[in-house]
């Protein structure tokens, strides 16, 4: 038979997904995973694609299969009239009556309610959108996990679309005002990694020191958003790459033939962790000189600092430093300085192709073969089998 016969017999599957966007990429990705190694699709992919369709999208269309973003229930009603098999994508309104993988928002909400929590705050907000479902089940899923433990969680609400650059400028103002008057310090997640940027970019303009003051967290893990944010942002990583692939699976039994699973309830896809920088690498105490001093470690660990040059800056003995940072934190200033340098390399090992050397020095070790020694002690695995790990997580 000819190649041009075989591919003939290829399903033709339209993908609609929007490649701007950290989520979009890595469910194509997974996509891609799922044609490579199970499925021989055909495939038309709009890398564009924002989840509203015109009336006349599908007329004429002679597909075998779709996996999309959705937000309109319009759509969704067309999909479902054109009896084309469909999956959804996005999972941001999970009411389509669509087969749909997406991301499990409440976990979400409760992963990122653990982490600020280990980080000893004890004032805790949510920044989301005030009509969007998925930024409502994240926010549910986080006020349970604080509530559950005694704490308090307020809220602000974005407008989730401002149609003029007056109602940006208004909206902005309302957030300023806001966060200007929470407690202090205070832990707070945004619904995603845009609206954390918003949020430190407040923060900046409000003097508040961020992390000390303030911790954020975002949603997504998109690295150039986060990366980008001053300081960086620390985010719950989705696995969208997961969804896509999940998604592309599902297609594929829906289009071998009828199948209960065009009716079941949408596969939510759990987080994979959180990426870790420096919005929420601190540990709120409430001893102002040890504040300071984790500031201070923060910001220099990485350049040479010293327990010796904390006691410079801070005027005490070495018996009282030590003995307040064990009453605050359990453990001493020079751990605290390892446990950042460690930090810094392992984002470093995870996010660069660096060789270990420069890691090294990025990192504020000598030599690579201190590091290699104090990571192999502290984590049971050298930094080549630690960068190995990260890149298999996929």
């Amino acid at each position: 038979m000819s190649a041009k016969n075989d591919n003939a017999r290829l399903p033709h599957v339209a993908v609609c997904v929007d490649k701007a966007r950290a989520y979009g990429r890595k469910v194509l990705q997974g996509i891609a995973d799922y044609a490579e190694t199970v499925g021989r699709w055909s495939l038309h992919v709009d890398p564009e694609a924002t989840g509203s369709y015109s009336a006349d999208w599908l007329k004429n269309w002679r597909g075998d299969g779709i996996l999309a973003y959705v937000e309109s229930r319009a759509t969704a009603r067309r999909l479902r009239a054109s009896g084309i098999p469909t999956v959804e994508v996005f999972g941001h309104d999970l009411d389509l009556k669509l087969p749909q993988v997406g991301n499990d928002d409440e976990a979400i909400g409760r992963l990122a309610a653990e982490h600020l929590m280990s980080c000893r705050f004890r004032h805790f907000a949510f920044c989301g959108y005030q009509t969007e479902r998925w930024s409502e089940r994240r926010r549910a899923g986080f006020e349970w996990a604080i509530t559950r433990m005694g704490f308090e969680v307020r809220h602000f609400f974005s407008a989730r679309r401002e149609a003029t650059l007056a109602e940006v400028q208004r909206d902005r103002e309302r957030l300023q005002d806001w966060l200007a008057a929470l407690p202090k310090p205070v832990a707070i997640m945004a619904c995603s990694d845009r609206h954390g940027h918003r949020i430190l970019d407040a923060f900046r303009r409000l003097k508040v020191v961020v992390p000390e003051e303030a911790a954020v967290l975002g949603v997504d893990n998109d690295e150039e958003t986060c990366r980008l944010a001053d300081p960086p942002l620390s985010s719950v990583k989705d696995d969208a790459r997961k969804i896509g692939f999940e998604a592309a699976r599902l297609l594929d039994r829906l289009m071998a033939g009828p199948s209960r699973e065009a009716g079941s309830l949408p596969l939510l896809i759990p987080p994979l962790g959180i990426a870790v920088r420096r919005s929420t690498d601190v540990t709120a105490v409430d001893d102002p000189m040890i504040a300071s001093a984790m500031r201070c470690i923060r910001e220099q660990a990485c350049a040479g600092l010293q327990v010796a040059d904390l006691l410079k800056r801070f005027h005490v003995s070495r018996s009282v430093l030590y003995r307040r940072f064990h009453d605050t934190l359990n453990r001493s200033p020079r751990e605290e300085i390892r446990r950042v340098q460690l930090e810094r390399t392992k984002r470093l090992l995870d996010e660069s192709d660096f060789t270990l050397e420069r890691i090294a020095e990025l990192g504020g070790f000598q030599h690579s073969e201190y590091l290699s020694v104090a990571f192999k002690r502290e984590l049971g695995l050298t930094p080549g089998e630690y960068r190995r790990q990260m890149r298999q997580r996929f």
